[in-house]
C-alpha cells in the first residue's frame, strides 16, 4: 500500500511538472497577438512609451467572462495560455505598428500606458468581444502628468473561442496604435503640448 500511494503521488507530481499539459496528455495552446502589418499613415516622431499592468493581468492566463450569466466573475481558460504577460505582449504590438523606439526617442515627455483590461467577454454563448481597456499618461521626466486619457476598446471576436478572442485583441491592440499615432499627431501639430514642446 505505502508502494502504490507513493506511485501514485509520483504520478501527480510528473503531471503537474509539465506545464504545457492539461487534463492528461491535451497540450495547452499558446497564443501571441499574431504578426503584424506594415505601419499605415505618416509617421510622426515617438514618444518614449511603456506598457505596465497590473491586477493579474501581469500573469500568462486567458481570461474571459460571461456577461450573460455572471458578469463579475473572471475564469480562465483551462487549455490556452498567452506566450508572455498582456502587458509585454501588448507593447511589442504597438512597437511593431508605430515604430517607436524609445531608443531613438527625443522629447521632453514619456508616454506610460497602465493595461487595466484585456479579456473576452461573452455576450451570449455564441457571441464574444475583446476587450482592452487602458490608461495613458503623457509626463514630463519630472513625473508631473501633463495629460492623460482613459480608453476602452472592443472588438468582435470572429469565434466563440480563444483563437476568436486573441484575434479581437490583436484588432484592438492595432485600433489603440492608430488611437496613440493620432494622439501624437494632434499635439506635435499644436506646437506640442504644455511641457512637452519639441
Amino acid at each position: 500500500m505505502r508502494i502504490l500511494i507513493l506511485l501514485l503521488g509520483s504520478l501527480l507530481l510528473a503531471a503537474c511538472a509539465s506545464p504545457a499539459y492539461r487534463n492528461g496528455s491535451q497540450p495547452v495552446a499558446l497564443f501571441d497577438l499574431g504578426p503584424v502589418a506594415a505601419p499605415e499613415g505618416q509617421a510622426v516622431r515617438p514618444w518614449r512609451f511603456s506598457v505596465s499592468a497590473g491586477g493579474g493581468l501581469e500573469e500568462v492566463a486567458m481570461r474571459y467572462r460571461l456577461a450573460y450569466a455572471d458578469p463579475a466573475r473572471v475564469m480562465e481558460y483551462a487549455q490556452s495560455r498567452w506566450v508572455g504577460g498582456p502587458a509585454e505582449l501588448l507593447q511589442r504590438r504597438l512597437e511593431s505598428r508605430l515604430h517607436w523606439t524609445g531608443a531613438e526617442a527625443a522629447d521632453a515627455c514619456e508616454l506610460y500606458l497602465e493595461l487595466r483590461r484585456f479579456e473576452q467577454v461573452f455576450g451570449n454563448p455564441g457571441a464574444s468581444t475583446g476587450v482592452l481597456g487602458v490608461r495613458a499618461q503623457l509626463r514630463r521626466k519630472t513625473g508631473a502628468v501633463v495629460d492623460e486619457v482613459l480608453w476602452t476598446l472592443e472588438e468582435a471576436a470572429p469565434t466563440p473561442d480563444a483563437a476568436g478572442g486573441v484575434q479581437a485583441l490583436a484588432s484592438a491592440a492595432d485600433r489603440l496604435a492608430g488611437m496613440l499615432q493620432n494622439w501624437r499627431k494632434a499635439g506635435a501639430t499644436g506646437g506640442g503640448r504644455q511641457g512637452c514642446r519639441e
